[in-house]
């Protein structure tokens, strides 16, 4: 399939793009950043390493996520406790020793989130914040209307949105349904520049206004 599905932003701002390791290629995560590149407000990364910092600490953390296409609702998520208080030394040695088993609930791994049916296509939002959710199943939603908030919830090591998009509704067998897509327009930075871009694959390692 060609890379041809063209969708709205899910969020707006500075978001650095990000597909690490044991992402499917067309699964990304958005993580809020600032003019530097920095995810953290007030508090360095080093700090974040080898001590404890608060969620709030992180401009992802609360941050809107929108619809990007006119759709409905067909799953929505929104009882998993957000972790408030983050280390990532601390939290990489819980996920390498009890991490999640790769089996539904969708819930266990993406905490709070909403899949919506957009024709043929099903966009997934995961690790959205525990009472953020405001929308249900069957609920119709237009393109930029708001879903929920950025959060901490599921198998997550700092705030930020984990976005992809399916060709079924089901996230499961993980990343196997995975559908190409493009951003509509976006300011990418490059060598300390901003370019506008239009209907462009993300990319790891991207620094984005949206």
């Amino acid at each position: 399939m060609s890379q041809s599905l063209a969708l709205n932003p899910p969020v707006r701002g500075q978001w650095a793009i990000l597909n690490p390791p044991g992402h499917a290629k067309l699964a990304f995560d958005f993580l809020a950043v600032d003019d530097q590149r920095s995810p953290y407000n007030g508090v360095s990364l080093l700090r974040h390493i080898f001590s404890t910092i608060s969620v709030d600490a992180t401009f992802a953390w609360g941050k809107p996520v929108f619809a990007v296409m006119d759709g409905t609702v067909v799953a929505a998520s929104d009882g998993t406790p957000d972790r408030e208080r983050i280390s990532m030394a601390r939290d990489l040695f819980r996920l390498m020793l009890f991490g999640p088993k790769i089996a539904p609930p969708f819930s266990a791994l993406g905490g709070n989130y909403v899949i919506l049916k957009c024709g043929d296509f099903y966009p997934l939002y995961a690790h959205l914040k525990k009472g953020s959710v405001c929308v249900h199943p069957g609920d119709i939603v237009r393109s930029g209307d708001q879903l929920g908030l950025v959060g901490n919830s599921g198998s997550s090591l700092q705030p930020h949105l984990h976005f992809q998009v399916m060709n079924t509704p089901e996230p499961f067998p993980l990343f196997k349904n995975l559908v190409p897509f493009v951003v509509s327009s976006a300011q990418k930075r490059t060598d300390g520049k901003w370019q506008s871009v239009e209907c462009e694959a993300l990319a790891n390692g991207e620094h984005l206004q949206l």
